[in-house]
This record gives structure tokens, C-alpha cells and sequence, in this order.
């Protein structure tokens, strides 16, 4: 069994948000995941959920299809729309093949049958919470990237952008009517500035912080 996952040093602890009308479902589902040193909380609709849900918490979420009111599928297309990318695993008892393929491309970890196996549910949960840890992560890092290159002037701007582009320094000589060793100068500055090994790096940073 894969043993959970850790809160960073400075950050909260990841949560499983489990969404289901059937109290006693929900009961069993927390018992079942908190027996595994996981955080849980419960809510009784999709309305019930996103008047609590912050963005900033970390975890997943364990969602029933068919509720009153919102439905689940409808929960999941509301959270997309709004570029929450939590990770989300279906739990129904009343799955179909049409909704299980709409619902997968809105970017399930997991399309699972009730009742659903202990181990099944903890190994899913488990790899759901990485994936949110891994995305986080990342995101993390593009915004310490994207504030480095605010830092940058706009010459350094046009000149990283292209060099992401693929353009010699004979090239954006030319384009920007300077000499080739005024452009090499440019870029030996940029690699220090942004602590880059190479143009490729140069590159991948420029694209990774939407320059590219």
C-alpha cells in the first residue's frame, strides 16, 4: 500500500472532499480513507461543496454522479470552467458508458463503481492526491519563473522571445539593426540574469512563462 502523502513544510495538508447525498455513504468513505491518516470532509451536494471549496487547499475530490440539485458531471464542468484543476474520481452506482467518457475528458483520475473495493479507493485516492501534489508543484515553480522574467527589460524581453523562436544571432542582429557580438553580449547577459546553461534552457524558460 503506498503510503500517504505528505503536507509540505509550509503548506496544508491535503483533504478528501467526498461529495454524496447518502450520509451513510459518506460515513463509510471517511472512515475508510481517515484509517489511512487521510483528512477528510464531507458535503451532502455539489452546492454544499463549492460554497466551502478554496483553491488553495490541497486534494481531491471522491464525487457522486446522480444528487439533487447540481449533479455531479455538472460539479465537474462548473470546477473546469473555473480553471480548478483539482483532481476529481467518480463514485456512482449508477455509471454508463456516455457519461463515464464525457466525464474522463473533463480530466478524471477515475471512473469507480459502487461499492467500490478498500484497497481500489485508497490506491486511487492516493494516486490522485500526487497528481495534485506534482501540479502544484509545478505551478509553483512557472510563477517563480514568470516573476524572474518580469524582471527583465523589454529589450531582454524581445530578445529572449526571439531566441525562443529559434532565430540566430545573426538573425536578431539583423532584426534589431545591432551587431552580431552586441546580440551575444545580450545573451550571455540573459543566461546569468536567468540562470539558464544554455539557449535551449533560454528557450524552454521562455516558453514555460508564455513568451514563447
Amino acid at each position: 500500500m503506498t503510503s500517504p502523502i505528505n503536507p509540505t513544510a509550509t503548506g496544508p495538508a491535503p483533504k478528501v472532499f467526498i461529495v454524496d447525498d447518502d450520509p451513510a455513504i459518506r460515513k463509510s468513505l471517511a472512515m475508510m480513507l481517515q484509517a489511512h491518516g487521510l483528512a477528510t470532509a464531507q458535503f451532502a451536494s455539489a452546492e454544499e461543496f463549492l460554497a466551502d471549496y478554496q483553491p488553495a487547499q490541497p486534494g481531491c475530490i471522491v464525487l457522486d454522479l446522480r444528487m439533487p440539485g447540481m449533479t455531479g458531471e455538472e460539479l465537474l464542468k462548473t470546477l473546469r470552467a473555473g480553471n480548478a484543476n483539482i483532481p476529481v474520481i467518480i463514485l456512482t452506482g449508477h455509471g454508463d458508458v456516455p457519461v463515464a467518457v464525457r466525464t474522463m475528458k473533463l480530466g478524471l483520475v477515475d471512473f469507480l463503481q459502487k461499492p467500490v473495493e478498500h484497497q481500489t479507493l485508497t490506491e486511487t485516492v492516493q494516486q490522485a492526491l500526487r497528481q495534485d501534489a506534482t501540479r502544484r508543484a509545478a505551478d509553483a515553480e512557472t510563477q517563480k519563473l514568470v516573476k524572474r522574467m518580469s524582471r527583465l527589460t523589454p529589450r531582454e524581453r524581445e530578445l529572449l522571445g526571439m531566441l525562443a523562436s529559434g532565430k540566430t544571432s545573426k538573425e536578431i542582429a539583423s532584426n534589431l539593426n545591432v551587431s552580431v557580438k552586441t546580440v551575444d553580449n545580450h545573451r550571455a547577459h540573459l543566461l546569468a540574469k536567468l540562470d539558464a546553461s544554455n539557449v535551449a534552457e533560454l528557450a524552454a524558460m521562455a516558453v514555460r512563462a508564455g513568451l514563447g
